[in-house]
């Protein structure tokens, strides 16, 4: 309770204006989430990025670049000329996005109006993308989208540290939509897109489902269909839920020896895969398996053992016109045609 007044009571700091909040000299669309931990906030970063490249703009990322080991005010991870930093000196969302996007601005930094400043000044873009920039108050957006987990919107509750929650749900007031993802399970949706929309009627609320599309081996410069890795596999993963990734696998054709999660971001040791491939063997898997992002934080051209990673796309359903509509006024584009 102490935390969430804490956060209250910021947030009513900047609505009053004791606190100051930059306005970009472009447009800003964030990008958040209400509780800690993932809600596919990367798959939807990649739709919007794509979608407003596909429009003409000069695209900017920002993000704090969490557990990244470079230190400095604006980290250019990658710019229109290619990718300048891989992991660990660079975020491993951040390095995925650059690798998904080439030719796109992606900049990390606990200051979002110095990356801001950095993105349009030296790149010369023209409109900001802010990466889990919900509880970043000190910037003004033009859009303000919020993930929720379908099933689980709130979390468990609790506000941190005791539970999963940055805010009390009462700061949803301050978006203007909401997006459930992972929606595939039609009872949980529905019943949250009740509550949301008896609680918060003046926001939309879509859905979004994330859904394999492919098993990217190590490279990168090819892919194979869900249904061509036929060998056994053992799987690992270093993201927030991992049971998720888990139960993504076990609904794919697929030979799963065993599962070995790490925590959030974690950054793996050389001994740490020397283990995995130990296990792995011992397993009688020939192959080991990951999420992309996980994939990123790792050599793969010099792993003596084969690796897959399992790239996840998402898909906007209920809602997605207003959304489209939404991003058509900001650009400046007649939504009728």
């Amino acid at each position: 309770m102490l935390y969430g007044a804490i956060q209250a009571l910021r947030a009513q700091c900047y609505r009053t204006q004791l606190l100051t909040t930059y306005h970009a000299p472009c447009p800003v669309i964030s990008v958040g989430n209400l509780t800690t931990g993932g809600t596919g906030k990367t798959p939807m970063v990649l739709w919007l990025v794509r979608s407003l490249q596909q429009a003409g703009r000069r695209v900017a990322v920002v993000s704090r670049g969490y557990r990244q080991q470079a230190k400095t005010l604006v980290t250019v991870v990658a710019d229109p000329n290619g990718i300048r930093l891989t992991p660990p000196w660079a975020a491993d969302e951040a390095f995925l996005l650059a690798r998904a996007l080439p030719g796109t601005t992606i900049l990390t930094g606990r200051d979002r109006p110095a990356l801001i400043r950095h993105a349009v000044e030296r790149f010369q873009c023209d409109l900001i993308l802010m990466d889990d920039g919900f509880q970043r108050l000190d910037v003004h957006r033009e859009l303000n989208l919020v993930l929720l987990d379908a099933q689980r919107p709130f979390g468990n509750g609790r506000l941190l540290p005791g539970g999963l929650l940055r805010e009390f749900p009462s700061a949803l007031k301050r978006c203007d939509a909401l997006i459930l993802t992972r929606a595939d399970d039609p009872h949980a949706t529905r019943t949250t897109q009740k509550i949301l929309q008896n609680r918060f009627p003046d926001k939309p609320v879509m859905t979004a489902i994330h859904r394999p599309t492919a098993w990217i081996p190590l490279s990168h410069d090819t892919q194979l269909p869900l249904d061509g890795l036929t060998k056994p596999v053992l799987a690992f993963c270093a993201i927030a839920t991992p049971e998720r990734f888990l139960h993504t696998l076990q609904t794919q054709p697929l030979h799963l020896t065993g599962f070995h999660p790490f925590p959030d971001h974690h950054f793996f040791s050389t001994d740490e895969i020397t283990q995995l491939i130990a296990q792995a063997r011992a397993s009688g898997a020939e192959a080991l398996v990951c999420t992309e992002k996980d994939a990123v934080k790792l050599n793969t051209k010099s792993l003596p053992y084969p690796l897959f990673a399992l790239r996840v796309e998402m898909t906007l359903q209920d809602n997605a016109e207003w959304l489209e509509n939404r991003i058509r006024v900001l650009l400046g584009v007649d939504s009728s045609g």
